[in-house]
């Protein structure tokens, strides 16, 4: 690293020359804001002739940022996938957007046909909108942002790490492996790093050669890159994240998960396996991860090597992975979003749409509606909200509301009306408080489609055909989300269905020219009684070995060598090598059938390199109150 293009202005302890920061560059070098400044019609002697303090301070631009290239529909720098992509890194307001192609062409230079270049969208190059039927440039972008934005925030550091020494191949405090053995003390996406060695030096002071430093990698000196045969000095790291990761705010941490233990192929605290164990008590998309042993010891007493210890996988340690023995066995919890802990503000029933205007009017009484949807509607509701079907306000349509009270309910007559007919209505109540955290039992989250056909079709029909037995019989609501965790209504997506009568869809022929839909994922809410089945396990099964074309361990075959040993509709279904207890998720290998309703099968030429499966055994999981009895 070249320190000298670091700033060097000082701070209470050393200069930030001499801690070797490497920051994001915020100056904007083809266009400097004197030009802005001199054309304002301002005329104080700073704005004459700006001192580089104030240019400092007001040309805040950020890095460049190159998320996508033309070889699939186009070139998509879109502001809300760079946000999610890099979050605290673009401020909420732009200013100004730039665009150059990666080599740093300006874009009238290419002859690209720009489908969007602003600071609500970003920049979109679409493949279709070009000429000839060439592809886009490949572009990159960054935006000017206001000059707060770039104001120094109060420094959010992490402690320092010094997690190896040179003794081996090098020095190697490595992002990956610090995050993994201290979970939770690092941010997902540091802003900067900084690296010293032990005795508190600058890295230029060595005159070692540095592999990695930066922070995607982490930092890395190898002895090998150092002239004479010398070793790497010692090194210690320590990273920048977002002002939010230090800020106070309510803590929102789930209970403690304790769901494996290390007695077979390591400690397996999956996020996935735990979010379907444990439904609605985990965030979809949490902020942190904590982990200790059960003792309550945390990670680094125990010297293991750990293989992941993160927010989108979890924890996992794997007993392969020590020299000595095997794994600990620990616990995690995760933090969510405040508003995961906070209690809703709110309690509304779903929309109701039962009648249409075809008739005297739309009629959307209380008591037609408890008597068509029993247990939905609170006894006594609090407030009524009306809408048209297409989300309109009553208000704006100009109809004579003839009742619209939490008494009654809604009704709007044809005859009050000045020769038409009234638009079509739907309603929902408001109800205590208690009346929903009765019913906080969510099923797992379900995404069978997406958008590449027709439309995505989240069905119940289908829905439930595929995962027999993690539905209710008569869902109280139903969620949607992108499979990113973006809202429905963000999306702008116009959507055909979303009830718990069909489930959700979404037709791609109802959305605007040249969009389709998101791809959704859905989940239910159920009565709690249906959250609180036990579920009951039958014995290992292994009928099979992958000598032949692979190993077939399907539920039909098990029902008829173990016939009254099976429930009908199996809730889950275990797979685990034979030798080793692995679960067949972490082997690596490629199955053509993986699911309680068909079984198991892994087929040897599906598999990479020419190796055959492994020997696989399975088991189902059943609510205890279905199993059937033997005795």
């Amino acid at each position: 690293m070249d320190s000298s293009s670091c700033d060097d202005r000082t701070s209470s302890a050393q200069t930030l020359h001499d801690l070797e920061i490497c920051p994001l560059h915020l100056t904007h070098p083809s266009m400097p804001l004197e030009h802005l400044l001199r054309s304002s019609d301002r005329r104080s002697a700073a704005l004459r002739d700006p001192s580089p303090d104030i240019l400092a301070r007001l040309d805040c631009w950020t890095q460049w940022f190159d998320r996508d290239d033309p070889s699939g529909s186009g070139d998509w720098e879109t502001l809300s996938n760079l946000r999610d992509e890099n979050p605290g890194v673009i401020c909420t307001d732009p200013l100004q957007i730039e665009a150059l192609t990666t080599s740093g062409q300006p874009v009238s230079s290419t002859g690209d046909v720009i489908n969007k270049s602003d600071t609500l969208t970003g920049f979109i190059c679409k493949n279709s909108d070009q000429p000839g039927g060439r592809l886009c440039s490949d572009y990159k972008v960054r935006f000017m942002c206001p000059p707060r934005f770039c104001a120094s925030p109060p420094n959010c550091w992490t402690p320092w790490f010094d997690r190896d020494d040179p003794t081996g191949s090098g020095d190697w405090e490595s992002l990956l492996y610090l995050q993994n053995e201290n979970p939770g003390k690092i941010c997902p996406r540091p802003l900067q790093i900084q690296a010293l060695t032990t005795s508190n030096l600058p890295v230029s002071s060595t005159g070692d050669v540095i592999e990695k430093y930066d922070t995607l990698t982490g930092f890395i000196c190898k002895n090998s890159d150092q002239p004479g045969g010398r070793l790497c000095s010692d090194y210690k790291v320590r990273f920048m994240c977002p002002a939010r990761f230090c800020s106070p705010t309510p803590n929102c941490w789930t209970q403690w998960f304790d769901r494996d233990d290390p007695s077979g192929t390591g400690d397996w605290e999956t996020l996935s396996n735990l979010q379907m164990e444990n439904p609605g008590k985990i965030c979809s998309r949490p902020l942190h991860i904590q982990v200790l042993t059960v003792s309550g010891q945390p990670v680094s007493s125990t010297g293991n090597m750990i293989y992941r210890s993160d927010i989108a996988n979890g924890f996992i340690c794997r007993n392969s992975d020590q020299r000595i023995g095997q794994c600990s066995d620990y616990k995690v919890r995760f933090m969510c979003p405040p508003r995961f802990c906070a209690p809703p503000p709110d309690c509304w029933t779903q929309w109701f749409d039962r009648d249409n205007p075809s008739g005297t009017g739309d009629w959307e009484t209380l008591h037609q509606l408890k008597s068509e949807n029993p247990g939905r509607i609170c006894s006594m509701p609090q407030q009524i909200q009306v809408q048209t079907i297409s989300g309109a306000p009553m208000s704006s349509t100009g109809d004579n509301i003839y009742k619209a009270d939490v008494v009654e309910g809604f009704a709007c007559r044809n005859i009050d009306q000045s020769g038409r007919i009234c638009q079509d209505y739907r309603v929902r109540f408001m109800c205590p408080l208690d009346f929903c955290t009765q019913f906080l039992c969510y099923t797992e989250w379900f995404n069978r489609d997406d958008p590449s056909g027709t439309g995505d079709w989240e069905t119940l029909l289908n829905l439930r055909a595929e995962h027999p037995g993690h539905i209710c019989n008569s869902p109280l609501q139903i969620q949607a989300l992108t499979t990113d965790g973006t809202t429905v209504a963000a999306t702008g997506n116009v959507i055909s269905v979303s009830d718990v009568t069909t489930g959700f869809v979404c037709k791609n022929s109802d959305q605007p020219p040249g969009h389709v839909c998101a791809d959704f994922k859905v989940r239910f809410m159920c009565p709690v009684d249906f959250c609180h089945q036990k579920v009951c396990w039958t014995p290992w099964y292994n009928r099979d070995i992958p000598t032949g074309s692979g190993d077939w361990e399907l539920l039909a075959n098990h029902r008829e060598d173990h016939p009254n040993e099976i429930c009908e509709t199996p809730l889950y279904i275990d797979v685990r090598t034979v030798d080793t207890n692995e679960p067949a998720t972490a082997t690596g290998q490629v199955f053509s059938a993986y699911n309680a309703t068909m079984g198991f099968s892994c087929e040897n030429d599906q598999q990479q390199g020419g190796v055959q499966c492994k020997d696989y055994k399975v088991r189902f999981g059943c609510g205890c109150k279905l199993v059937v009895d033997t005795a």
